[in-house]
């Protein structure tokens, strides 16, 4: 694949993991938190392949992140309209995912 594809593969993959982890805090059903997680740890795990398969510069860093905050709002207002979370907590996940993908 090329690096835009893949720059998109890893931005899917990003906001499902951040989709995922919201859902998780925020949800009322407690036998859905398990599920929830585990598929935040498969998506992880794409998104680690993804990563690894190119060398970024900053500006793809920038817009990885920028894309998948978007797409993270669009997502949780569209699917998930009833769960509620702070803009932060999407910036802080995204933050995080990054460094764990060791793009810091």
């Amino acid at each position: 694949m090329g690096k835009n594809r893949d720059i998109k593969s890893l931005i899917r993959s990003l906001v499902s993991i951040v989709v995922h982890e919201i859902v998780a805090r925020h949800t009322n059903r407690p036998e859905s938190k398990l599920f929830l997680k585990k598929e935040a740890v498969e998506y992880r795990a794409q998104a680690e392949k993804a990563s690894d398969l190119h060398n970024w510069n900053e500006q793809d860093k920038i817009n990885i992140r920028e894309k998948a905050i978007k797409e993270v709002k669009r997502r949780m207002i569209l699917k998930y309209p009833d769960v509620f979370f702070d803009e932060e907590e999407i910036s802080s996940i995204i933050d995080d995912e990054i460094k764990k993908l060791g793009f810091d």
